[in-house]
């Protein structure tokens, strides 16, 4: 490995720690912050490409930043087809897993995911809740994340519980993502896309396009996002909170 002087080694740094923070920038703070297994997968290749000039000076400068710049590209392409396929972002993200359902312990989740009860407790813990009696719904998320949904007497007290809003339990099911209904939801809830699609007329959404996310609250009412570029001029004040 040949011995670089100190200003070239220099350069070299600087210019790949500009480099690899554009390249992040580009691809999205969901790399911070949600890290999937792709995402994972892509910036530990960016740091390692990075790194592989500083330690040889052998090896170009250019090399590295053209690696780094393939891996970018790649990574918001996976992006861009995640947006238009569902079965594509199934195949790459996977799907959330329920690991507790109106507050069961599901077994058989839990082995499909090589989730132990050490690591359930652990993070359950780190929410806040030192018992699973204490929780309704917790779900295992792509990226590792563990959401918690605590059942009644758990949760702490808000504006909504005052006055007594939504007393009856549950989560929201999603059924619109990213402008396509949500398969698995529709088993869940033993519909079809028609009843859906049916639904969404009544609220005046002609067309599931015009429609970017959907959900059912346990007690019937609905939560729209219409999608911006299909949104009625009535709406387009507010076109992110509609509920019916």
């Amino acid at each position: 490995m040949m011995i670089m002087p100190i200003w070239l080694l220099i350069v070299r740094v600087v210019i790949l720690y500009f480099f690899v923070m554009i390249a992040l920038r580009i691809m999205g703070k969901r790399e911070i912050g949600q890290l999937s297994v792709f995402d994972f997968v892509v910036s530990v290749m960016i740091a390692e490409a990075s790194t592989l000039p500083i330690e040889d000076g052998k090896i170009p400068l250019w090399h590295s930043l053209f690696a780094i710049a393939l891996l970018v590209a790649l990574q918001i392409s996976v992006a861009f087809l995640q947006l238009y396929s569902h079965r594509f972002r199934h195949w790459v993200d996977g799907e959330p897993a329920i690991l507790i359902k109106r507050g069961e312990i599901n077994d058989q989740e839990m082995k499909k995911t090589r989730y132990t009860m050490h690591d359930l407790l652990t993070q359950l813990r780190q929410k806040g809740y030192f018992s699973p009696s204490d929780v309704e719904f917790a779900i295992l998320e792509t990226s590792g994340e563990l959401s918690v949904y605590p059942k009644p007497h758990a949760r702490p007290v808000t504006p909504a519980d005052l006055k007594v809003i939504g007393a009856e339990g549950g989560v929201p099911v999603p059924l619109v993502v990213d402008g396509q209904i949500v398969d698995k939801s529709l088993q869940t809830l033993c519909v079809d896309a028609s009843w859906v699609k049916q639904e969404l007329k009544k609220r005046g959404f002609s067309k599931l396009e015009e429609v970017f996310f959907a959900e059912i609250m346990q007690d019937g009412t609905w939560y729209i996002d219409a999608a911006y570029s299909q949104v009625p001029l009535d709406r387009k004040g507010n076109p992110g909170d509609y509920r019916s």
